[in-house]
């Protein structure tokens, strides 16, 4: 039996030495007790081969770009003013964003000599969500964060404003590369926390970026929903798109 140009690229050569070696690590996945720790390989390393490979899978699955998103904002009444196009804007000019997390508290629970854990609450990490936008040159976003904050928190008197005259809403939205939007979070009683500097260099050529760090509350997904009677039913105007668009 000849071998072929085919059969070096695939590895069928080298086949032999494989089984042989697999033979000598066999007993390795076992315990004192003689039972197997796991399953048997769901994988296969070899591209034609039994079993699921990863070039085959990857083959037929679209992943998740970074690039294909889109934000939809909504802000309090009293930042907007005549300005009804700014949320919009905003859409368009966002350049990175954070699609947020949560985690699970626990305590440690002693039993004898072993120490287990509880699950006691869970918190959603919505406390620092970066949001960089581009810059035009009238600034309106710069301009607008910075009111925004200015409502939360009077300049001079240092007065604090009613949370709820305060709170915008923000939908991350993910998108295919055929602009069909796949999945969506979105943040409530979101409120500004820190507007961040602006370096400017005459070394440096470039486009100026405006970056907002936003709080929020909780956040609801396909998976996730949150009920929070009267407020839920004030705030939540935002809707998952149901619309798709194709290239």
């Amino acid at each position: 039996m000849g071998w072929s140009l085919k059969d070096f690229l695939r590895g069928a050569v080298g086949r032999g030495n494989v089984r042989r070696q697999r033979n000598r690590l066999r007993g390795k996945n076992f315990n004192s007790r003689g039972s197997a720790l796991t399953q048997a390989p769901l994988t296969n390393h070899e591209e034609y081969g039994n079993g699921h490979s990863f070039k085959s899978h990857i083959a037929t699955t679209q992943l998740a770009r970074t690039e294909r998103f889109e934000c939809q904002f909504r802000f309090p009444p009293a930042i907007l003013g005549s300005n009804s196009d700014f949320p919009l804007n905003c859409t368009l000019m966002a350049e990175e964003v954070q699609i947020p997390g949560m985690v699970l508290t626990n305590k440690e629970f002693n039993l004898g000599n072993w120490t287990h854990y509880r699950n006691n609450n869970m918190q959603f990490l919505g406390n620092e969500i970066n949001i960089t936008f581009y810059t035009s040159a009238d600034w309106i976003h710069r301009a607008k964060f910075e009111s925004w904050m200015a409502l939360c928190v009077n300049p001079t008197s240092k007065e604090v404003t009613f949370p709820e005259e305060t709170w915008g809403e923000i939908a991350i939205n993910a998108m295919d590369i055929q602009n069909n939007f796949r999945s969506s979070w979105v943040l409530h009683e979101v409120t500004p926390k820190v507007l961040n500097l602006i370096p400017l260099s005459m070394g440096a050529v470039g486009v100026v970026r405006t970056t907002l760090i936003v709080s929020a509350t909780y956040w609801e997904s396909k998976a996730i929903e949150v009920k929070l009677g009267e407020r839920e039913a004030r705030w939540s105007t935002y809707e998952p798109p149901t619309k798709t668009y194709t290239a």
